[in-house]
């Protein structure tokens, strides 16, 4: 007579098989673990490395640019009331010659500065 009890103990197919799939599938996700791992790490350092050094650069050249423009405001104001406090003492023609030589003599005398302190 059989036995209607249960029957021997079922056993594994492959005892060493992963319990989430095989062995391909496990690769496949390490593989996948470590190409995220290093889009994530090579996108901070380039945040840090290149990101943030250019937004700070960016924020340096507005500034710069933002200061020029008044200081070239400001000079045109000057260069205009010297102008005409000189053309009342001396002339126009003398008064534009004394304001453009100048305001020459001063860009040559900052270029020169800016050159100087360049090559050291």
């Amino acid at each position: 007579m059989p036995e209607t009890g249960p029957s021997a103990p079922e056993q594994p197919n492959e005892p060493n098989a992963p319990e989430n799939g095989t062995l391909i599938d496990a690769g496949a996700e390490l593989v996948q673990t470590v190409v995220t791992y290093v889009r994530q790490e090579t996108g901070d350092i380039v945040h840090e490395k290149v990101v943030l050094p250019t937004q700070k650069a960016g924020g340096t050249v507005a500034l710069a640019i933002g200061v020029a423009l008044v200081l070239f405001a400001g000079l045109m104001f000057v260069s205009a009331g010297a102008l005409i406090l000189l053309a009342s003492w001396i002339g126009w023609p003398a008064a534009l010659f004394a304001v453009g030589g100048a305001l020459i003599i001063g860009a040559a005398a900052i270029a020169l500065v800016r050159t100087r302190s360049m090559q050291k």
